[in-house]
């Protein structure tokens, strides 16, 4: 239970800094969950708080994910697919976007942003982040789904009573967890963490978007677009 309270800390550090860049110590990080002790080293807990270099956009949606309820706009932008062939996975992003996909099975995490950035500390607004716990589970004595749940459960009660229920669905072997919660500062975020975990595997995905709070409305569809489209090899 030692591994477990050690994920679940990190897990929970956007609750009171969400995303302190190294360098600086302060509110602001895009690093993510240490999760993992044995053939993976994740980096540190991923959240995404910074002054945004530029406007953050106002694109409508891309297209309309299998977790959103609203439709399409018409002159919604083309989402590009990345492979991501360490995982045998995929992402699909708007072309303009920056993409860090790190070296996910070695604990590195992957950074998808509107901003133009060069590594995991620089500031963004609009994004994700996402980092592979491959031990924890194990480690815990838990499957993978009870292990993500114990997480999911505590990083829910420390964001506050300002976040959204639990929601959990399947896809194939993956178990997916999400909430969402706002994230106060000189610029208001609105986080949706997900996590998804693979009883096979014993695999964990942590996932963190994140985009100023008063255009969560708008990036909605644009948000399930991508949330949805990425591809995680059920393998791995």
């Amino acid at each position: 239970m030692k591994r477990l309270a050690l994920a679940s800390s990190l897990l929970l550090l956007f609750s009171a800094f969400c995303l302190m860049p190294k360098a600086l110590g302060a509110i602001g990080t895009n690093t993510l969950t240490n999760a993992s002790t044995n053939v993976v080293t994740p980096s540190p807990a991923a959240t995404l708080i910074n002054a945004p270099t530029t406007q953050p956009s106002t694109n409508p949606p891309a297209k309309n994910g299998g977790l959103s309820t609203n439709p399409p706009a018409s002159n919604a932008p083309t989402l590009v697919m990345h492979e991501l062939p360490e995982i045998h996975g995929s992402i699909s992003l708007p072309g303009d976007w920056t993409l860090l996909p790190g070296k996910l099975l070695e604990g590195d995490v992957l950074i998808a942003a509107k901003e133009k950035i060069s590594g995991e500390n620089d500031p963004y607004t609009t994004g994700l982040s996402m980092t592979l716990d491959r031990n924890g589970a194990k480690e815990s004595g838990q499957k993978a789904t009870e292990y993500a749940l114990s997480l999911a459960r505590e990083a829910h009660d420390k964001a506050g009573e300002d976040s959204s229920p639990l929601r959990e669905s399947q896809n194939g072997p993956f178990h997916e967890i999400r909430f969402d919660f706002p994230v106060a500062g000189d610029q208001p975020l609105q986080i949706t963490e997900v996590l998804r975990a693979n009883d096979k595997t014993g695999t964990l995905a942590i996932i963190l978007w994140q985009s100023p709070k008063e255009e969560a409305a708008s990036l909605q569809g644009l948000r399930d677009a991508i949330l949805s489209g990425l591809s995680l090899d059920p393998e791995r």
